[in-house]
């Protein structure tokens, strides 16, 4: 087990100690921290920043992040760098004074060249690379190994590129221009062979067919009537061993029946009649009745194959066509695509020099040699990004800096305005399976919402609501989301995870629960007592539709007096009532001086529990479980404290200097509230005086 040396420093951030990262020292030695200390061990490629710099760290690109991964960048960066406290500025800026490899000093040499940089300067950053590196892509050979018609000057060979890329042999240049590549080079080879080779066998077809045309056409007929002409002659073989003139007959008169029924040529009724009437000869004649759907088709081919119809087409003679129609529909299946048939035609009959190809193969080789200086410009580039971000992912990953201090941590993915006030503390949702187990572990109140942007994309986020209340918060809800990158997103509540948010929402939650008991008990008794004077007035209506019965239903439907017994109990309910108020309030009055802790003592009785737990889950409240639920191998707790989690949700506040008008034109009348109260706090100053014998200076109002 490696261990920590007195060098390392901790810091508790939030409920959390951390690592600090002070000095370029201390990012060189991570390999000797213990990474039971890291913040993380493993976080998913795929964040809403610094996306280039993730990538390029997942070098086995399976989508996440790891220890060795970070460790690795490390070493590459002590191999390059003299120091490593320039990583800790963030910049994308880099001086030749900074490195110790001597290609990457020439290579900042070459950009500074390149861009024409002022004597003495040794810094380039992003801009300046990006700037040269599109210089030397414009350049006619830049080590991408495609060269366009504009790379050479013998007209011959441009001529000869030209043709290439106009047959659709090409792939762009670093430039940005069409140009051609030794893998475009030998794709247009390739096909001009396929060509000459399939063409070579032409010849042996001529005798068959005059042009290529008709021996397609040729091929398309057989393929149709292949079938039907076979079973016609298997049809015959089997009547001239049958010798029975009764057969043809029925099948005659069978064929007729089916042809007189006028049936469309898809028919399954009309598919089972032979290609024609079949004979004891064998023979096909084109002269006699044929079946409808090949008749053409039979006719076409027999031409084309040069038969002699008249004579009538025997079983040898079919034979004969097929073997040769096979062979040629073998050969044609492997004619090329037409645009490769159309090269190759055009470059038999001259339209292109092929004695240029050896030329072309040197300027994709020339080019080539320069792929040495183009890799190192990228790789200069790739150096840059990844000092950039390279602090942040330690911060984000080593220890949680730029979550706990700055509220930027790289798995937040925007912001979310909902309710008058603004939830910083957001993360795209992109494993929901995952957070139906994880999101009640996190001891936070979520908000769960799905986004929509006009364009038609959507995703999901979760927000943590760590201030202020609920009260106002339910499914459906509508919000504005803002993500990084500062586009907005209409968010609609999907679902919540109710948790407490704060002690004080936690002091007046039981009192909120009795107010919306009492509310909703109140709409229900007035519900029901509204039902039930409707049903009287129904039941009223119908007594008076009954002329015959109206005086005994309406003597049902009038209510009863109240009888003496109710009136007793009523007056018992009541006096129990206020016989306990009175022993509440002598119990109260008797406390004396002591009075308002007694008051709070009744506050806490009620609001304690609540508050009791409020407490116990705030202090379990952190995020680990919601980066879990997203691949994140989280190796400590990371706490929302109160303090902390205040700063993550923001209430809607007026500004500084801002002119309230508090004249409402539609304010409802006021009424003496404060009159009222006043009335109430003197005459029960006046009762506990009196019962506490302090008015005794005053004849007959002692005690």
């Amino acid at each position: 087990m490696k261990t920590s040396g007195s060098s390392w420093t901790f810091a508790r951030i939030g409920g959390v100690d951390q690592v600090v990262i002070k000095r370029g020292e201390d990012i060189a030695n991570l390999a000797d921290l213990d990474q039971k200390l890291w913040a993380a061990l493993a976080m998913p490629a795929a964040q809403p920043g610094i996306r280039e710099s993730l990538e390029y760290l997942d070098a086995d690109k399976d989508g996440k992040i790891r220890v060795p991964d970070i460790l690795l960048c490390v070493e590459e960066f002590k191999a390059k760098l003299k120091s490593l406290d320039c990583l800790l500025d963030g910049s994308d800026k880099l001086s030749a004074t900074q490195i110790s490899d001597e290609g990457i000093k020439a290579t900042i040499a070459e950009v500074l060249s390149i861009n024409g940089g002022a004597a003495g300067d040794t810094s380039v950053d992003l801009a300046t690379v990006d700037k040269a590196i599109a210089s030397f892509s414009a350049l006619p050979f830049n080590g991408d190994g495609v060269v366009v018609p504009g790379s050479t000057k013998d007209e011959k060979l441009k001529a000869f590129l030209e043709y290439i890329v106009a047959q659709g042999y090409k792939t762009d240049d670093a430039s940005g221009n069409p140009g051609v590549n030794a893998a475009a080079l030998d794709r247009f080879l390739a096909g001009l062979e396929a060509y000459k080779s399939w063409s070579g066998d032409l010849p042996a077809f001529k005798e068959a067919f005059s042009d290529l045309a008709k021996g397609e056409k040729a091929a398309a007929f057989y393929k149709q009537i292949k079938e039907p002409v076979s079973e016609y002659f298997r049809r015959c073989r089997v009547l001239a061993m049958s010798k029975s003139p009764a057969a043809i007959a029925a099948l005659e008169a069978s064929m007729a029946s089916v042809l007189a029924k006028n049936l469309p040529a898809d028919s399954p009724e009309l598919a089972q009649l032979p290609l024609a009437l079949p004979n004891s000869q064998g023979l096909l004649y084109l002269d006699s009745a044929m079946h409808p759907n090949y008749a053409t088709a039979v006719a076409g081919f027999l031409e084309l194959m040069g038969a002699d119809a008249a004579k009538g087409i025997s079983q040898a003679s079919w034979d004969e066509y097929v073997a040769r129609i096979e062979a040629y529909a073998a050969w044609l299946a492997k004619q090329p695509a037409p645009e490769v048939c159309a090269l190759g035609e055009a470059v038999l009959a001259g339209s292109a020099d092929l004695g240029q190809v050896d030329a072309v193969r040197a300027l994709i080789e020339k080019d080539l040699a320069k792929a040495a200086d183009a890799e190192a410009l990228k790789n200069l580039k790739t150096l840059l990004f990844i000092k950039r971000d390279f602090i942040v992912i330690l911060r984000n990953f080593v220890n949680f800096d730029n979550f706990y201090l700055r509220k930027q941590g790289i798995f937040q993915s925007g912001k979310l305005f909902l309710d008058a006030r603004e939830l910083e503390f957001c993360m795209d949702v992109k494993n929901p399976g995952a957070h139906g187990t994880m999101a009640g572990l996190a001891s936070m109140y979520l908000i769960y919402c799905d986004l929509s942007q006009k364009n038609g994309k959507k995703k999901s986020i979760v927000a943590g609501l760590t201030a202020g209340d609920a009260d106002n918060i339910f499914v459906g809800r509508n919000g504005i989301f803002y993500d990084t990158e500062g586009e907005s997103w209409d968010a609609v509540i999907t679902k919540v995870v109710v948790q407490p948010i704060s002690i004080r929402e936690a002091f007046f939650s039981p009192y909120k629960w009795l107010v919306k008991t009492l509310e909703d008990m109140a709409m229900k008794r007035a519900a029901s007592a509204e039902a039930a004077s409707m049903g009287k007035m129904k039941a009223a209506g119908e007594i008076a539709a009954q002329a015959g019965k109206a005086d005994a239903k309406l003597e049902q439907a009038v209510p009863k007096k109240m009888d003496v017994g109710t009136v007793a109990a009523i007056g018992v309910a009541l006096g129990s009532i206020g016989a306990m108020v009175t022993g509440i309030l002598s119990l109260f009055v008797g406390m004396g001086v002591w009075m308002p802790v007694g008051i709070v003592g009744i506050l806490l009785l009620i609001s304690g529990p609540s508050m009791i737990l409020a407490y116990m889950k705030l202090r379990k409240r952190n995020i680990g479980p919601l980066l879990n639920a997203e691949g994140w191998a989280v190796n400590s707790r990371l706490k929302i404290n109160v303090p902390f989690g205040g700063s993550l949700s923001h209430l809607a506040a007026l500004p500084p200097g801002a002119n309230r008008q508090l004249v409402d034109p539609f304010a409802e009348k006021k009424k003496p509230w404060g009159l009222y109260l006043a009335i109430v706090f003197v005459v029960g100053a006046l009762v506990a005086a009196y019962f506490l014998g302090w008015l005794g200076f005053i004849p007959g109002l002692g005690r």
